[in-house]
């Protein structure tokens, strides 16, 4: 390893309402070879607790971060920041007491969408003197965990409760009225964590938050393009704590990350899609012992990866 420093209808409300898991499907093949290591870069300047990545469409990638002293996913110590990593790292939106535990990510327009605790956490990306505002869930469904955005919609995963939610997000300003969008769920995925869409498909990561997986932690796809469809089983029986997942730029991969494996053990890898290989599961060789591997993303032939309790982001040459 080298190691350096470094306008879519609402389709929710139609394809998901009344959604339930299954944990049949097409079973996932294990790779006999795992991958070779390749070229791993490490960051740790302004890592604190970072669970979340997002890559911009202008370069750059988004890194959440919780800042506090020991790691708590439902803290609200008001410690949390993002990074910018580009050119080189920097503070984008400091602490102030705004963010908790922030995780996922995802932008529409001018607004950047943060999972946090119990809310969505929402700044103006143009207009940073306006005070970021929060979009309030219900009670209860505290472990607001990620996005994805779909058209004018923003889907979003609790992953205590195992609800998704959506949120109309087709006026960005509007987020700062006195019509501020509330969200209003659409389904349930047991344990629903990260979140993916490609082409119409979405995919689901699951993971339980008293931390006893079973048959039901495992990464769905949903077909969002055929309305009533239910979720299939891309893992079969391999069932795990999985975390974040993203799909490879031409869409015959789906990369995962796993706290906890049948081994016990913290991985990374990724699920061939093409029909060919009947979802084979690889999991890649980064040359070092991950602790729990978060929310993942891909950017320009990288995968970035935050191992959460390390404090360390690594980026690996795909």
């Amino acid at each position: 390893m080298k190691e350096k420093t470094m306008n879519r209808f609402s389709f929710f409300s139609v394809c998901l309402s009344g959604l339930f898991f299954s944990v049949f499907g097409a079973a996932a093949r294990e790779d006999a070879h795992p991958a070779a290591k390749e070229q791993v870069y490490t960051v740790t300047e302004h890592i604190r607790f970072n669970e979340g990545t997002l890559p911009l469409k202008n370069g750059g990638i988004l890194l959440s971060n919780f800042g506090t002293d020991t790691l708590n996913p439902l803290n609200r110590e008001g410690r949390g920041y993002i990074v910018l990593l580009d050119k080189e790292n920097r503070i984008l939106f400091p602490a102030s007491g705004v963010l908790n535990a922030p995780k996922g990510m995802a932008v529409k327009d001018d607004c950047l969408f943060i999972a946090d605790v119990g809310c969505v956490v929402v700044y103006n990306m143009k207009k940073p003197e306006w005070r970021p505002v929060k979009i309030a869930f219900p009670e209860g469904d505290l472990f607001v965990n990620d996005l994805v955005t779909l058209g004018d919609f923003l889907l979003v995963s609790v992953t205590n409760t195992g609800h998704l939610y959506e949120i109309d997000v087709k006026d960005c300003d509007a987020v700062w009225s006195a019509q501020r969008p509330k969200p209003r769920k659409v389904a349930d995925i047991p344990g629903a964590n990260g979140l993916a869409e490609y082409e119409g498909m979405l995919y689901v990561a699951s993971y339980d938050p008293n931390e006893n997986p079973g048959g039901q932690n495992v990464i769905y796809a949903v077909d969002m393009t055929v309305p009533g469809t239910l979720p299939v089983n891309l893992m079969g029986t391999r069932y795990g704590q999985y975390d974040g997942v993203a799909v490879s730029p031409d869409g015959s991969k789906l990369y995962f990350s796993n706290w906890k494996n049948a081994e016990g053990k913290a991985e990374v890898g990724y699920i061939d899609l093409t029909p060919d290989k009947k979802n084979a599961v690889t999991v890649l060789d980064l040359g070092v012992e991950l602790q729990g591997p978060a929310d993942i993303c891909i950017s320009d032939g990288y995968l970035f990866i935050p191992d959460l309790p390390a404090n360390k982001l690594y980026i690996m040459a795909l």
